[in-house]
């Protein structure tokens, strides 16, 4: 029984396999030879020319096309390619629930297929599937009709023809290129099973249908009411805000933003009961709209109404906390009254809450002004101008405080912005060069500046401008031709000296450096820069001595920031004077407790005083402001070291030498610490490594003998002993290294003669060494003359 279903199976498969030969040989290409003219490849592109999808269409009158609906829904534009030719076709009517739609194609001009029903087909009958699979162009495909037309839910075919991606819309054609339907889709529940929209459904849609879809029209964009309003503002145009502020309201009658605009409109009308209500109805709408309450006890305290205004700030404290309007408004209210010291406090306040806002700095200035703090007054009003603040008044009150002062150019600049007119002038482009590097933004004051010396060639402060920005730049050549230029047309100016010594110093050209700063010292002896300059390039130069003293005399005329104390630290280990630059470091410490360099010389300046546990704590706190500091961890591990704590040394040092495999220090201080731990292998890599960074580091090749002396290697440890002495030929660790070469290699002679040398120099060391090398029973030790 199992047998004879095995050859019943057998044979059906023989027969399903017969049936796909589809028809007779060549029928194929002969019903593609007569159908092709008809059958058309379909792109759509969207808006910007895209395309989005690709499917086929098959020519059913003159000028129409059928194709299914989900090649072309959604497409702008509709691409129909017949031959070499592409025409435009437009979408003119739908049944969308057979996917079929029929295009009209001006000027296509290929010819119609003919229809045959569906209910005409049998089923086996061979049919061919005509279309563009995947885009490669028209192709054919040969199959079966697998069952007999189907009515419901609409007319349709099941075929074997294969079909790919982009066959959709194509046409499906019995042997004598008859259209007999329209490809659709691959049925998923079995192989090559595609389901085909009979003609019968063709010509449905040629007799009548629906309309496609209208258009989808985006809506136009919101208008941009904030930013006009803003705007509106800015210029003090009240009577178009209002009328703004009103359209703002109909379109967006629920809006806070668009009512308080209003309100602002009204009250800068004098309309000040309207203008009320309009922010009482902001805050209806959004009772935590802050803007709404600080504009509603402004109203309040001008109407004279003070309680309630009070009353409305503290709704908006409560609310925000930390606004910083709240305490400003409060400032302008003390000063109205004239009790200018609460008006500083709040003021201060309001600074605290937002450090950036121009029009505080101002107000801080302004107050100072009246307090009679022209110092204060000063720095407040150069604040909120470098926060780009444009009030003409207070930049005409700080120029005539620079003057006072004695800031004559400082003065000179800011009055020249109140007699400019135009921006095209070269003092304008200077003023704007200079406001636009306060705030940091570099490449348009380099733009600035440039035309600035270009329309001002003569004018020295142009010069200097471009400089600065260079300097911010960090194109120090250029700078200091700048620099150059300036002292050209002014060369008795202390400042431009100090600028071109700052330029020559980044350079590394330190003589020319400090030849500047010495010369505008001469020039000024209270040149606060000029000595900064001096001390800066002598440290550089490694004097610290001439650095000390140079810091000292800066400090005796400013206040030094922290990081030049640190330098002036620096200066003072130099000189030996450890406890000395303790102090100063305490002083900075105090100052900027998380400054890098503080923390890394303090260490240094600990471990010089013989500390290492102090220094371990600030190398500790180095690693936490800069977990990735090279030189951190490189002190790290060295005073782990000198603490005896060996691992903790070897996995510091490894992590130093990890961030930068070009810190020769790290590999020195690795190599000791293996050395110590008797890693000789690992000692003898790193120090190796070491020296190649830094061919001329006696300490790592010293450590480097002892290594190769320990693993018994006793030339290696001689040839780094010997490199030593020719620089240094008394230097009795050196001399000692050799000796021990000789005695493990058994040269007893050459062991002696090193070991006089080592005892006319280091007697004691001498009479250490010959000690060890009896106790470790070296050849020859004996013979070492006591």
């Amino acid at each position: 029984m199992k047998a004879r279903f095995l050859c019943v199976s057998l044979s059906v498969m023989g027969w399903t396999g017969l049936g796909l030969a589809a028809g007779e040989p060549g029928d194929a290409q002969r019903v593609f030879a007569r159908v092709s003219g008809s059958v058309v490849t379909i792109k759509t592109e969207d808006d910007k020319g895209v395309v989005e999808a690709q499917g086929s269409g098959v020519v059913v009158g003159k000028g129409q096309v059928v194709t299914n609906c989900h090649v072309i829904r959604n497409a702008s534009i509709i691409r129909v390619l017949v031959g070499q030719a592409e025409l435009e076709g437009k979408w003119v009517r739908q049944k969308a629930a057979l996917d079929l739609c029929l295009l009209t194609v001006n000027g296509l001009d290929a010819p119609s297929v003919k229809l045959r029903p569906g209910s005409s087909l049998a089923v086996g009958e061979p049919v061919f599937a005509v279309g563009n699979p995947l885009g490669f162009g028209l192709a054919v495909s040969a199959g079966l009709v697998a069952t007999a037309e189907q009515k419901q839910p609409h007319p349709y075919l099941v075929a074997t023809a294969p079909q790919s991606p982009g066959s959709s819309g194509g046409g499906l054609f019995d042997r004598e290129g008859l259209l007999v339907g329209v490809t659709k889709a691959v049925l998923g529940t079995g192989q090559n099973f595609n389901m085909i929209l009979s003609a019968d459904s063709v010509a449905g849609i040629l007799a009548n249908g629906d309309a496609p879809p209208a258009e989808l029209r985006l809506p136009a964009p919101e208008k941009p009411w904030i930013a006009d309003a803003d705007a509106l503002r800015r210029a003090a145009r009240w009577a178009d805000l209002e009328m703004h502020a009103r359209a703002w309201s109909v379109s967006q009658p629920r809006s806070a933003v668009a009512a308080a605009t209003l309100g602002t409109a009204l009250q800068g009308l004098k309309r000040l009961d309207e203008a009320e209500v309009s922010v009482r109805r902001a805050l209806e709408l959004d009772e935590n709209y802050a803007p709404a309450w600080l504009q509603l006890a402004d109203l309040l305290y001008l109407r004279g109404a003070r309680e309630a205004a009070e009353q409305a700030l503290k709704a908006l404290d409560s609310r925000y906390p930390f606004s910083s309007d709240s305490v400003f408004l409060r400032a302008h209210w003390y000063r109205d009254a004239g009790r200018l010291t609460e008006a500083r406090e709040h003021i201060r306040e309001s600074i605290r809450r937002w450090p950036r806002r121009s029009e505080a700095w101002r107000f801080l200035g302004l107050v100072e002004d009246s307090l009679g703090n022209p110092v204060e007054a000063s720095r407040a009003l150069a604040t909120a101008l470098r926060l780009g603040d444009a009030d003409v008044r207070a930049r005409q009150r700080l120029a005539e405080l620079y003057a006072k002062s004695g800031k004559v150019e400082e003065a000179a600049r800011l009055a020249q912005a109140q007699e400019v007119a135009s921006g095209n002038t070269g003092k304008t482009q200077l003023l704007m060069g200079l406001g636009e590097l306060n705030r940091g933004r570099l490449g348009p004051a380099e733009e600035a500046m440039r035309k600035a010396v270009a329309l001002l060639p003569e004018a020295a402060e142009a010069w200097t401008g471009l400089g600065a920005v260079l300097m911010r730049l960090g194109r120090f050549q250029e700078a200091e031709s700048a620099f150059d230029k300036a002292l050209q047309l002014a060369p008795r100016s202390a400042d431009n000296l100090t600028n071109r010594a700052g330029a020559r110093l980044e350079l590394k050209r330190l003589q020319p450096a400090l030849d500047d700063a010495r010369q505008a010292i001469e020039l000024d002896p209270q040149s606060a820069q000029g000595w900064r300059m001096a001390a800066l390039t002598h440290l550089a130069l490694g004097k610290p001595r001439e650095a000390g003293m140079a810091f000292q005399k800066l400090d005796g005329l400013v206040s030094m920031n922290p990081d030049e104390l640190v330098s002036w630290a620096e200066a003072m280990i130099g000189m030996g004077s450890v406890d000395e630059a303790l102090k100063i470091l305490s002083k900075a410490e105090a100052m900027d407790p998380k400054l890098l360099r503080m923390c890394l010389t303090m260490a240094r300046a600990q471990g010089a005083k013989g500390d290492i546990a102090a220094a371990l704590g600030y190398e500790i706190r180095a690693l936490e402001i800069d977990p990735v500091n090279v030189h951190a961890w490189s002190g790290k591990g060295y005073a782990l070291m000198k603490l005896g704590r060996l691992p903790e040394a070897v996995d510091a040092l490894e992590t130093a030498v990890r961030l930068d495999p070009g810190l020769s220090n790290g590999w020195i201080n690795l190599g000791e610490v293996q050395l110590r731990s008797r890693n000789l292998g690992r000692a003898i890599q790193s120090l190796e490594k070491a020296l190649t960074l830094a061919p001329a580091a006696s300490d790592a090749r010293f450590f480097l003998a002892q290594a190769y002396l320990g693993a018994r290697l006793p030339k290696k440890a001689r040839e780094h002993a010997e490199v030593l002495l020719v620089k240094q030929p008394t230097f009795a660790p050196a001399l000692g290294v050799v000796t021990m070469s000789y005695l493990v290699e058994g040269n007893g002679q050459a062991a002696s003669e090193a070991y006089l040398k080592l005892k006319a120099s280091a007697p004691t060391l001498a009479r250490t060494l010959r000690a060890q090398a009896l106790g470790a029973g070296l050849a020859g030790a004996g013979s070492l003359p006591e």
